[in-house]
């Protein structure tokens, strides 16, 4: 992700973050995930090491944690946030969620040697690692608007007076 200039994500309402994650990243991100995926399959048939049969396990385990979250935030979350901000929310369970996924972010980062590149690598390998590495970026970077901008536009609505 390349970003041309510096967006000031104070200035974002409720409403236009959950659609900018949604329609940026979330979409970018399951993609990619499914490009990644599909790559890893292919290196772990011309390679049988056990190295590739772990990256792709804690991949799958990946994949699975960060849909599961873009499906909660897709029809609970975000809906509730544009219908019923005034409402009081729990984060704790999405925040668990966020754990979970950085977590085994950092299990993937352990098998791709922090993402430092071996010569004892194949080409497939490395470009599987650069691949991660761009692919935890987004993941992080969609975390972070979440905790830092959402998560404080959610604790400081307003309630309704009815």
């Amino acid at each position: 992700m390349h970003n041309l200039h510096i967006i000031n994500y104070n200035d974002f309402t409720s409403e236009e973050l959950c659609h900018y994650l949604e329609d940026r990243h979330y979409t970018q991100i399951l993609t990619d995930m499914e490009s990644i995926q599909k790559y890893l399959v292919n290196l772990s048939i011309k390679d049988d090491s056990e190295l590739i049969e772990l990256i792709n396990v804690v991949f799958r385990k990946l994949h699975a944690e960060v849909k599961q979250l873009f499906v909660k935030d897709n029809i609970l979350l975000f809906p509730h946030m544009l219908n019923n901000a005034h409402v009081k929310i729990n984060l704790g369970p999405v925040n668990q969620l966020h754990k979970q996924i950085s977590g085994v972010l950092q299990q993937l980062r352990k098998l791709m040697n922090n993402y430092v590149q071996q010569p004892s690598w194949s080409n497939q390998l490395k470009i599987a690692c650069n691949e991660l590495f761009a692919l935890e970026q987004s993941i992080q970077h969609v975390l972070y608007i979440k905790e830092n901008f959402l998560w404080t536009k959610i604790n400081n609505a307003v309630p309704d007076e009815h």
